[in-house]
């Protein structure tokens, strides 16, 4: 007991140095509200809204940064697959913080980059990086599909080979699919609209190919 009380009339110390200052402002308020015996839960969401900001702060750039690795809709071509997002670059990350860095939103200083190079080689990073990706990537898809809605898909198989457009039929039909599977962003308007077309397609070849499509997936 006598030991424990030493160490923490001694305190606890650290040879890890922080990337931010400490907050002066911060501190002061949660000492202002112990000496008015300020609510513990009180106390709990100041310092928690406080670093919910500062988490903003410090994610809003990143977030900005990834947005802008998005293909533009207008690359989108619906007899194409879907773009592919553009690869993250730390050196081109890096450059858009002079500008719209944390700064903008925090008044924290610090070594602000070197806090953000610590984080890209993090685990935490490739997690959330990845979750970012993988919603982008859907939206991808998202896009493409109403893309094909709004293409004239029978005016399409009249010209082309029968073999074609019994290959467009199954491909529309994957496509269904995976936004069920995936789950992806795609209005339900789109998604009826899109069968709607198959229908329409699959009735334009002959019987026996219809009956066949008719069976294969759903419409």
């Amino acid at each position: 007991m006598a030991i424990c009380c030493c160490l923490f009339s001694l305190g606890v110390y650290t040879s890890y140095k922080p990337y931010l200052n400490k907050d002066e402002e911060i501190v002061k308020q949660l000492q202002k509200g112990v000496q008015q015996k300020r609510p513990t839960e009180a106390q709990s969401v100041i310092l928690r809204r406080y670093f919910l900001e500062l988490t903003e702060s410090f994610i809003i750039p990143l977030e900005r940064y990834v947005a802008s690795l998005m293909p533009l809709q207008k690359c989108i071509s619906p007899w194409k697959s879907p773009p592919q997002l553009r690869h993250f670059s730390q050196d081109d990350f890096m450059k858009t913080l002079e500008k719209a860095g944390p700064q903008l939103t925090s008044g924290l200083k610090g070594d602000w980059i070197g806090l953000y190079r610590h984080f890209l080689k993090s685990p935490n990073f490739d997690g959330w990086f990845r979750s970012r990706q993988k919603e982008m990537t859907q939206k991808l898809e998202a896009l493409h599909l109403e893309a094909l809605c709004n293409e004239n898909l029978v005016f399409w198989s009249q010209k082309h080979t029968e073999v074609e457009t019994v290959d467009l039929v199954l491909k529309l039909k994957n496509k269904l699919l995976q936004a069920d599977r995936e789950h992806l962003p795609v209005k339900t308007d789109t998604l009826k609209k899109l069968q709607a077309h198959i229908r329409d397609i699959i009735l334009t070849l002959p019987d026996d190919l219809q009956d066949i499509l008719l069976k294969t997936g759903t419409t």
